[in-house]
């Protein structure tokens, strides 16, 4: 019992140190883009990754309160929990932002709509 025990224990620490080490190095990929001023900046590339990446992480918070052991470590999981939803939920945001600043970018950057182009561009200063 002692021995499953200890096994169970440095399988949730492990999971937590696989947790830290990839908060940590977790990063987006990037990737050139040229608006319609020929302005180069960069854009995220890759979002599904990083958005299975966090459900991945948070499945496996999931299964580590199946553990009978998990009460040891509920507030570090609990930490983890809150991180990974508020980082799913900038993410998603983030996202929609990017998307629609892409497609409206060269609608107002060519001159359609110059009624509203000053809006815009404003809006995109501050972003």
């Amino acid at each position: 019992d002692l021995n499953s025990r200890a096994q169970a224990e440095v399988t949730i620490r492990e999971a937590l140190r696989e947790l830290e080490l990839w908060g940590a190095g977790a990063c987006f990929t990037l990737t050139d883009y040229t608006d319609s001023q020929c302005g180069s900046l960069r854009v995220i590339k890759d979002w599904r990754d990083m958005v299975n990446q966090v459900g991945d992480n948070r499945c496996l918070l999931q299964s580590l309160k199946d553990s009978p052991y998990y009460l040891r470590f509920q507030d570090k999981v609990s930490l983890w929990e809150t991180r990974l939803a508020d980082l799913d939920e900038y993410l998603q945001n983030l996202n929609t932002i990017q998307r629609k600043w892409v497609y409206l970018e060269p609608i107002f950057g060519r001159g359609a709509l110059p009624r509203e182009q000053a809006r815009f561009q404003r809006v995109d200063q501050d972003f």
